[in-house]
């Protein structure tokens, strides 16, 4: 019956939608899978934390000796010092995370702590700055639900270092996951339309 509910796409909705009109079905998938990762996620937060801060310090790693090989290729470059500097940093921090991932991890947690209590305050402010009355409400809230989430992060640190960034990385990928499988199934339904 919900299917009933739902208008055919307008053409300006199929432009925008582009190819995706024509892959909804893969759309659902990745969905499904996020949804899938980000379950196993929260199951096993520690393991989702050192697997992340590993990939991230392979990555960083694997991009500094980019950064190097391309430096040392345009050694006639002005900024030759600058871009080895950046290569090294980047290398530094990748070797950084392999040899000392719970304190990486503990870098990070701290980090995420002082980006939700910034963030909070942001839209708090945000909030006050454009709304009066009811369309102040909802930011605002969001605004002091974010503050409470950074503090519970500083309350829990350095312990909770093993699994808040886990726990954070699974509820991403659900929160992805599912909103990437109810788009390909809005656009499959309403691409079905006459």
């Amino acid at each position: 019956m919900q299917d009933n509910n739902i208008p055919p796409l307008t053409p300006l909705q199929k432009q925008i939608f582009g190819e995706a009109v024509k892959h909804s079905g893969k759309l659902i998938a990745i969905g499904v899978l996020l949804v899938v990762c980000g379950m196993i996620g929260l199951i096993a937060e520690t393991a989702f934390s050192y697997a992340s801060i590993s990939i991230l310090g392979a990555v960083a790693f694997v991009g500094g000796v980019f950064m190097a090989i391309h430096a040392f290729q345009s050694k006639g470059w002005r900024t030759f010092l600058i871009q080895s500097l950046f290569a090294a940093l980047y290398i530094g921090l990748g070797v950084f995370v392999w040899m000392a991932p719970l304190a990486a991890l503990e870098g990070l947690t701290i980090w995420l702590a002082a980006l939700f209590l910034v963030t909070g305050v942001l839209r708090i402010i945000a909030a006050i700055q454009n709304g009066s009355g009811g369309n102040m409400l909802w930011p605002a809230l969001s605004g002091v639900l974010t503050i409470i989430l950074g503090v519970m992060i500083l309350n829990s640190w350095p312990e909770g270092s093993t699994w808040v960034p886990g726990l954070l990385l699974a509820i991403e990928l659900l929160l992805q996951g599912w909103a990437l499988v109810f788009i390909g199934l809005a656009i499959k339904r309403a691409s079905q339309k006459p």
